[in-house]
């Protein structure tokens, strides 16, 4: 389990104890593996993979979204994509910046938990000027 995933469970587990991750090295293997066939989830955090496209965003998570209608879907990435940050609340709960701390995933946690969508602010930041200058 990559050092990454470790640091998210605790920072989740830092709210609520019982908190439980699966980890996938690709969303493939979530959506065709028997292992995930059964399982459901609350909230499911996409990062960043080898394509780091707006459809190598999108698709995953409308696909997630369809076999886990119930989960919320948070991005954690590095990226700046105006169009993803457009997509907030259309498929995608939340988005994190990387470089974000903990602090920023247990108030999206939060956020999501009371039926809200969640823009990190670096990310939010970024948008607002990415808006005003068009």
């Amino acid at each position: 389990m990559p050092l990454l995933v470790v640091g998210l469970r605790e920072t989740l587990r830092s709210m609520h104890p019982a908190v439980q991750i699966d980890y996938a090295d690709h969303v493939l293997t979530a959506l065709s593996s028997p292992e995930y066939q059964k399982r459901s989830y609350d909230l499911i955090i996409l990062g960043s993979g080898e394509d780091h496209s707006t459809d190598g965003y999108l698709l995953p998570a409308a696909e997630l979204k369809e076999k886990y209608p119930h989960a919320r879907i948070m991005l954690y990435t590095d990226d700046y994509d105006p169009v993803l940050i457009s997509k907030i609340g259309d498929g995608i709960d939340a988005c994190i910046h990387k470089h974000e701390g903990a602090d920023e995933m247990r108030t999206a946690w939060y956020r999501l938990l009371q039926g809200e969508c969640y823009l990190s602010p670096m990310l939010h930041s970024l948008y607002v000027l990415y808006r005003l200058n068009r």
